[in-house]
C-alpha cells in the first residue's frame, strides 16, 4: 500500500486526473494540446543534445591537431604545452580553457594567459608576459616587474643587466608586500627618469639604494649620488648640470650629494682624485 492509499483509492484517483485532462482540452483546445506537444518537443531536443554532445566528445572529426602561441618572448612553446598537458589527438569538447590557462600561468614569466579553442581542430593562446624591470634584493635576488612586483628569482639562464634596487629585507616583503612595492615603484620611478634626462653610458645606473631618508644611486663606475626625498627631477637636472661642469674642469666626482633639506639648492661634491676633500656649491637653479 502507497502512502497509506489502497488499490481501489489508487484507480480512483487515476481516473479523476484522466477526466480532468480529457476536460482541458475540451475547455481550452488547440492550446493545451500546443503546450502538451513543446513539452514533448523540448524533451526531444534535450535528449537529442545529450546525445550530440557525448558524440562530439569522442569523434575524431575534434582531435586536437595544432596548438598556436602569441606573445612568447622568454617563456617557451614547450615550457607551456608541458604545463598544460595539451598533446595532440585530446578532443576539443574534453578541453577546459580556463583550467589551461591557470596551469600555463604557473610559468614564472607568465602574467597573464586567455586559451581559446578553435573548432574543429585547434587551440589558441594569447600570453602576456612579466616585463622586467630591475632586480632586486630580497635575501635572493628577483626580478621585478613594471609595477614593482618581485614575481620570479633570478636564474642563470635569464640574462638580464637591469638596475639592481637594495635596502629593503625579505621579512618587511612578507609582513607588509603592498608597502615594499610601492617602495619598489618609487625606484622604478628613478630609473625611468634618470634614463630619460641622463642618457647615455657614460654613467650608466648601476644601484638604486632605499634608505629610512629617500633614494641614492650607485653608477657603473662607482659615482654615488645622494638624492635624499622628493623632487627627484628637479635633481636629476641639478645632477646633469653639475656633470656637465665638473667635465669640463677635467674633474670627476665619487660622491655627489643633492640631499640638503636646509638648502635644496645646494650641491657637494666629493672629487674622486684620491683627495678627501669636499668641495660645497651654492645654489645650481
Amino acid at each position: 500500500m502507497a502512502f497509506g492509499k489502497n488499490k481501489k483509492r489508487r484507480h480512483q484517483d487515476a481516473a479523476t486526473r484522466n477526466t480532468a485532462v480529457k476536460g482541458a482540452v475540451r475547455s481550452h483546445g488547440p492550446r493545451v494540446a500546443k503546450a502538451l506537444g513543446l513539452t514533448v518537443a523540448t524533451a526531444a531536443l534535450v535528449w537529442g543534445g545529450i546525445e550530440l554532445r557525448a558524440w562530439a566528445r569522442v569523434s575524431p572529426r575534434f582531435a586536437l591537431e595544432s596548438v598556436t602561441f602569441t606573445g612568447l618572448e622568454r617563456a617557451s612553446r614547450p615550457e607551456l604545452l608541458k604545463l598544460s598537458g595539451l598533446a595532440a589527438g585530446q578532443n576539443l569538447w574534453s578541453l577546459e580553457p580556463a583550467a589551461l590557462a591557470k596551469a600555463m600561468g604557473q610559468h614564472p614569466w607568465v602574467r597573464t594567459v586567455e586559451v581559446t579553442r578553435r573548432f574543429p581542430r585547434g587551440v589558441s593562446v594569447e600570453v602576456s608576459e612579466h616585463a622586467p624591470a630591475a632586480l632586486a634584493v630580497l635575501g635572493d635576488l628577483y626580478v621585478l616587474d613594471e609595477e614593482g612586483e618581485p614575481f620570479k628569482r633570478v636564474t642563470p639562464g635569464d640574462g638580464l643587466d637591469l638596475p639592481l634596487v637594495t635596502g629593503l629585507e625579505r621579512d618587511a616583503y612578507v609582513a607588509d608586500a603592498d608597502a615594499v612595492r610601492a617602495r619598489f615603484r618609487e625606484a622604478l620611478d628613478v630609473t625611468r627618469a634618470y634614463a630619460r634626462l641622463l642618457p647615455g653610458r657614460s654613467e650608466r645606473l648601476s644601484e638604486v639604494r632605499l634608505e629610512n631618508s629617500g633614494l641614492a644611486l650607485v653608477t657603473a663606475t662607482g659615482q654615488e649620488v645622494r638624492l635624499g626625498a622628493g623632487d627627484t627631477e628637479v635633481k636629476l637636472q641639478r645632477l646633469a648640470r653639475v656633470r656637465r661642469e665638473l667635465s669640463t674642469r677635467g674633474l670627476a666626482a665619487e660622491i655627489i650629494r643633492l640631499d640638503n633639506r636646509a638648502r635644496p639648492g645646494w650641491v657637494a661634491v666629493r672629487l674622486s682624485s684620491g683627495s678627501d676633500s669636499v668641495r660645497s656649491g651654492g645654489s645650481t637653479q
